[in-house]
């Protein structure tokens, strides 16, 4: 049975999800929106990269548009560190 890894938002670097998936597994990645928790799946098969969204499936045809993707949606970190804190918009008084 293949490796299904779950993770927080920007828990995994875009190689860490890459890593898993190559190999067979899944990645599921919790993320809260708007008050919800959603839930998206990374997969890949047959040569093709699947991100499952509750709203749209996004397919990739190589690994790198994969990483790509997940950079740009800020599903995964530079380095496997949890940055959602520090990268919030500040707003500065004048």
């Amino acid at each position: 049975m293949a490796d299904i890894v779950h993770a927080s938002r920007r828990e995994l670097t875009a190689e860490e999800v890459l890593d898993v998936v190559e190999r067979g597994g899944r990645v599921v990645i919790e993320l809260s929106l708007l008050g919800a928790t959603m839930r998206v799946v990374i997969r890949e098969r047959d040569g093709t990269y699947y991100c499952d969204t509750p709203m749209k499936l996004l397919t990739h045809e190589t690994g790198e548009a994969l990483a790509r993707c997940l950079e740009r949606y800020r599903l995964v970190s530079a380095d496997g560190v949890d940055r959602t804190e520090s990268t919030e918009p500040t707003t500065a008084n004048a």
